[in-house]
């Protein structure tokens, strides 16, 4: 009866996700049949991702940008398959798992004043061999609830969903003002015990002013609003005697064990939500200099508050978290006749703070229990920084089309935190350094054009693993903390480990129609090779995506 049951859940699963596949392939045909019907005035030569970098203003935080689109409109639309295999993986990845998935994108310009951009995807995901954290992307949370164990490593399911709108009009010549919504939603759940099921949904709002002070020279401003929610749901299939426990990481797998039960971060049956709050503005700036230079910067601050749980009479908020969050983009494009350069800055920088909340249970005349808080305890502070440096070159550009891409670049990743549950505490630095390089060949005969990528990365990394320490000499009746060695050996050795990934693809794309509707077919495949493995389960990692498509 049981094996039954488990296999009707996975046909229902199935059956569900087959009919939204031909929903979306059937929406994508649609939108490729309509949008065909009008011309972009260079049918067959244009390239979406050329187009999309060309102007560091289209895709900025302030959708004011998109009134620089060059064409009256462009779109892309496809579907895809990718298969990963390899012991190369982070602690919560897996070693076995496949991605189908369906999106379309589009800018299209209603008439000189107005432009409007959308987006629409859908991914589905299945993972074997599935365990570690119990959110979607633990390096989005302030701290990680981690299975204890390794031997209950299961299947897991992700299905993903977003859509995005933007509007950019101008007001009068010299001021445009613009709006831009991003939602996302997901459904993720793990089909072993300890069962897990969440249930995510991420909206950012922004609203934005561009004001040109010159015709070289625009300055812009916006707002910005995120909200996330990611609610958690812990369960076991059927009765039994067997205990499970979790992790509760303040990081670095440093921090609380708690067992599966009727109450606590894993409380059965509960949906206990994880959410995130930000606000924040970005500052834009954009020189368009006579002799075919310009220059993007772009300021952005926010601050992130959150926590884990709710605050009722009958419900835990477990911790909470704030951060600050500063950000710099700039872009510096030269144009040369047919060969544009592109040079990219990027800095963030987040300094995240986590209080857990202490809190017990007192009974009140006539049989209330309220729950009494008192002062949080500091166990996380942490320190992300992420940096980067890219160069693009566009080699023979003609109709929107370069016939040679180059790109080239160093990306810098640096976390410091220390973890605490006074007297003890864990200090952890973790960095590593990514250098990449692409070549990309796109050739032209007629109506068919072949398109050709080799790339290469290689990165590595160090830092500080663990630094177990005390503030005081313990006293008796202090909880020591709780480790789990092996995730902690796994995450630090995946990201520092020295390694080299290749990436070849290969695309082939044929002209239509007299409108420009353009089909194409493209196969991807990457391989990834770390060096020293000592902890994780190999030392190579294989994906292959194969998609179908068309622009128009």
């Amino acid at each position: 009866k049981t094996n039954r049951q488990k296999k009707q859940m996975i046909d229902r699963m199935q059956k569900r996700f087959y009919i939204r596949m031909l929903m979306w392939v059937g929406g994508v045909l649609s939108s490729a049949c309509i949008a065909a019907q009008d011309t972009t005035g260079y049918p067959g030569r244009i390239d979406y991702g050329y187009i999309k970098r060309s102007d560091a203003r289209l895709t900025g935080y302030n959708a004011t940008g998109i009134r620089y689109l060059p064409v009256g409109k462009m779109a892309v639309a496809d579907v895809f398959a990718t298969k990963e295999n390899g012991g190369f993986i982070n602690y919560h990845q897996s070693d076995d798992s496949y991605t189908l998935g369906a999106q379309t994108e589009s800018f299209f310009r209603l008439s000189p004043r107005i432009v409007f951009f959308g987006g629409i995807s859908y991914r589905y995901f299945t993972g074997k061999d599935m365990g570690g954290s119990a959110f979607i992307d633990p390096y989005e949370q302030p701290f990680d609830i981690v299975e204890y164990t390794d031997t209950t490593r299961g299947v897991k399911n992700l299905e993903t969903y977003r859509l995005a709108g933007a509007i950019s009009t101008d007001l009068t010549h010299r001021v445009t003002l613009s709006a831009k919504v991003d939602y996302h939603a997901a459904n993720y759940a793990k089909q072993k015990d300890l069962r897990h099921k969440n249930r995510l949904l991420d909206m950012s709002v922004t609203a934005g002013a561009s004001w040109r002070l010159h015709e070289t020279v625009e300055l812009g401003a916006n707002y910005f609003y995120r909200r996330s929610v990611e609610g958690l749901n812990f369960n076991v299939y059927g009765t039994t005697d067997k205990r499970y426990y979790s992790l509760i990481s303040y990081g670095a797998f440093f921090g609380a064990v708690e067992e599966f039960g009727e109450t606590g971060y894993t409380q059965k049956n509960d949906n206990t939500p994880m959410y995130n709050r930000y606000h924040g503005a970005s500052m834009q700036l954009h020189i368009d200099r006579p002799d075919s230079f310009r220059m993007f910067h772009e300021l952005t601050y926010k601050q992130r508050e959150g926590g884990y749980g709710r605050q009722a009479s009958a419900r835990v908020l477990h911790s909470r978290h704030r951060s600050d969050i500063c950000e710099y983009k700039g872009a510096f494009l030269l144009r040369r006749g047919s060969a544009h350069h592109r040079l990219d800055l990027h800095l963030e920088n987040e300094s995240l703070e986590n209080l857990e909340s202490v809190y017990r249970h007192e009974s009140l005349p006539g049989g209330t229990t309220v729950i009494v808080y008192y002062d949080p305890l500091k166990v996380a502070d942490k320190q992300c920084l992420n940096a980067s440096i890219g160069y693009t070159a566009d080699i023979g550009v003609r109709n929107f089309n370069p016939r040679w891409t180059f790109k080239g670049g160093i990306d810098l990743y640096q976390r410091k935190q220390t973890l605490s549950l006074y007297p003890y505490y864990r200090k952890q630095t973790i960095r590593y350094v990514h250098y990449h390089a692409t070549a990309v060949r796109n050739l032209v005969r007629g109506k068919n054009e072949y398109g050709i990528s080799v790339g290469a990365r290689y990165t590595s990394g160090g830092g500080t693993m663990a630094k177990d320490g005390q503030y005081a000499t313990p006293g008796e009746d202090q909880t020591k903390p709780k480790y789990n060695e092996l995730y902690l050996a796994r995450e630090y050795e995946y990201l520092t480990a020295a390694q080299i990934r290749g990436n070849v693809a290969l695309q082939y794309s044929r002209v239509l129609n007299a409108n420009g509707t353009r089909g194409y077919v493209a196969m991807n495949g990457t391989l990834t090779r770390g060096f020293n493995v000592k902890h994780l389960e190999g030392n190579r990692f294989v994906s292959l995506t194969l998609r179908f498509g068309c622009l128009f």
